[in-house]
């Protein structure tokens, strides 16, 4: 662990080497302020009597690319590294879908995305609190100027950082509060807090700033700085809160990655970095474009409010030709004495100068100063405002082409934002080790509510053979992949395919009404779409009962005309087999009878009395 003197040597460094580049991300959120004219030009303005105009075209470039960042806003996905996490993904993707919601973290991304673009850096902390017992993942914001960080870093996403920091104002009262339990340094807590130390630069000083310079405490105002630094040696991230009088807290990261190594929770990213390490935004080259335009329109402002004029000398007073002319409805006298005398050297006695060919010079400078400014950043065909009939796709190929200058931003953005979903899920499966449920509000405002490290009793280990609890969606063995689906840049084109597919369809196309939603620009459709496949499915399983219940009476319904036919042919053999009885007792009586008339024939014998005998 670094002592206090390295420490603060560290800070020093890293704060006297950035000074310059940290005033000049001053001068852009002045300039995207508004405030874009310095105190000597506006005296210089005002001795001149030329009005201060701002015409602040970069709040309006930064506000729109901030806009298209609002308007590609997604949700994380998770996915399974392997086939045994396959249905705990979609645990781990509402788990983050809470946090990310709990935490507001898409009015963080923009506001980290801001500082981005007009100060060149921004970013966020991922870290836990305790609340309820519970310890919930929070996503705090980092304001640019309490930043700061290792200045040999170059990377865009500071990977390469050695440490990373943050320096808060706070008062003596808070401060007691947040490091009173884990402080542990020699010396009451109250005098290390009050304790004044070396000066910082101007641009950490406290505000409001109330004086030219200050120290690590202000004993005055009772309030003290605290650096929260974070840095690495040999492979290992440690902690130390510290103040002028002392440390407060030191020791390993306390937070894990992934793989339950320590990291640095902090996460920053950046728009540019020159070779000399130098981070900046895209306001920095909008700001001598602004000057032009502000100085072309204050300029032809005041052609416009101003008038010169020729006049002979003593053809009338110049005071009062200076009052008149200011005036809208100014009446110049001549001495008559003088007209004469003019017409004998071919001069006017009063003549006004022309100064249309300066108003027109100047105009046509400051549309190519405006211009100038439009074909940076966002444009007309990004944003949708050119006119006339164009078709989508002609409009979609005028927005990717005024994307594909602010891709390099938007790239980054999107790798810190996948940085920040990984820690989120960093922290979730480190800390959310106790049984808790989570809502989730879909798009279709149906809360699901998931149970997460829920015990289900005791159960037999397959593979120990060993009674073990068993824990269903345990987040500490979940391993997942976190992506981030990417939002179309504009809806155009996707409109004009689905007014194809929808007239396709209503002309007898048998188009599946899937095609149709994932063509359309309806949120959550991936949602839709499921409770679609999910109502065919159960359509499916009640006609496959019907079916099968048909067949089932079909079926019974032969085999009762089975046996039906079974008891006929019955029926039909007894009365064959009696038919043949009678038949059979017939040819019996026959034969009986012809016996008896031969006996009596031969007796000599009525029949009667041989049937008799």
């Amino acid at each position: 662990m670094y002592d206090l003197a390295t420490l603060k040597n560290m800070v020093t460094r890293a704060t006297d080497m950035t000074e310059q580049d940290r005033q000049k991300s001053e001068k852009a959120r002045d300039y995207y302020s508004g405030d874009q004219i310095s105190p000597a030009r506006m005296a210089e303005m005002k001795k001149r009597k030329m009005p201060p105009i701002v015409n602040n075209l970069i709040v309006r470039k930064v506000d729109a690319m901030v806009g298209i960042e609002q308007q590609r806003r997604t949700d994380p996905r998770a996915f399974p590294r392997t086939p045994m996490d396959e249905q705990s993904a979609d645990v781990a993707t509402k788990s983050l879908v809470y946090v990310d919601d709990t935490t507001r973290f898409d009015a963080k991304r923009s506001g980290a995305f801001e500082n981005l673009l007009v100060e060149g850096y921004g970013g966020v902390e991922v870290v836990v609190e305790e609340k309820r017992g519970q310890f919930d993942v929070v996503v705090n914001r980092l304001r640019w100027e309490d930043i700061f960080y290792d200045p040999y870093s170059r990377e865009k996403d500071f990977s390469d950082a050695t440490f990373l920091g943050v320096m808060r104002w706070q008062t003596l009262d808070q401060a007691e509060e947040l490091y009173g339990p884990t402080y542990e340094g020699e010396g009451t807590l109250d005098d290390v807090l009050q304790a004044t130390m070396d000066s910082v630069p101007q641009s950490y000083n406290d505000r409001p700033d109330d004086k030219a310079g200050f120290s690590w405490a202000d004993p005055k105002q009772k309030r003290v700085r605290v650096a929260q630094m974070y840095y690495q040696q040999k492979g290992v991230w440690y902690l130390s809160i510290f103040t002028g009088g002392g440390i407060l807290y030191e020791g390993e990261s306390p937070y894990l990655d992934e793989d339950g190594k320590p990291e640095c929770p902090i996460i920053l990213m950046t728009a540019y970095v020159d070779r000399e390490n130098r981070r900046f935004g895209i306001v920095e080259s909008l700001i001598p474009m602004q000057d032009e335009v502000n100085a072309r329109r204050q300029r032809l402002l005041q052609l416009a409010l101003t008038r010169q004029a020729t006049v002979v000398k003593g053809a009338t007073d110049a005071s009062i030709l200076k009052r008149q002319l200011a005036d809208p409805d100014a009446v110049i006298e001549i001495d008559p004495d003088m007209i004469e005398g003019a017409a004998q050297v071919g001069a006017k006695p009063f003549e006004i100068i022309p100064q249309m060919d300066q108003v027109q010079a100047q105009f046509q400078l400051l549309q190519e100063s405006k211009e100038s400014i439009d074909k940076l950043g966002p444009n007309a065909a990004l944003l949708g405002q050119l006119g006339g009939q164009q078709s989508g796709r002609a409009i979609m190929a005028q927005q990717n082409a005024g994307m594909a200058e602010l891709a390099p931003i938007y790239d980054s953005l999107r790798d810190w934002t996948l940085r920040c979903y990984r820690a989120m899920w960093a922290r979730i499966k480190q800390f959310w080790t106790e049984e808790r449920y989570v809502r989730v509000t879909d798009e279709l405002e149906a809360p699901q509510f998931v149970g997460l490290n829920v015990n289900r009793g005791w159960g037999l280990d397959p593979n120990t053979l060993q009674l073990m609890p068993q824990i269903e969606n345990n987040v500490g063995t979940i391993d997942v992949d976190i992506i981030i689906d990417d939002a179309p840049d504009m809806v155009t084109l996707q409109q004009e395919q689905f007014d194809q597919l929808a007239k396709m369809a209503s002309s007898g196309v048998p188009i599946p009404p899937e095609v149709l939603i994932e063509a359309s620009s309806l949120r959550d459709k991936k949602r839709l779409i499921d409770l679609m496949e999910q109502a065919k499915q159960e359509a499916m399983q009640a006609q496959a009962g019907q079916v099968q219940a048909q067949q089932q009476a079909e079926q019974q319904k032969y085999q009762n005309d089975t046996l039906d036919t079974q008891s006929q042919a019955a029926v039909r053999g007894a009365q064959a087999r009696k038919y043949d009885a009678d038949a059979a007792k017939t040819q019996f009586e026959i034969r009986q009878a012809q016996t008896s008339t031969a006996i009596a024939a031969a007796m000599g014998v009525m029949p009667q009395t041989a049937a008799g005998l």
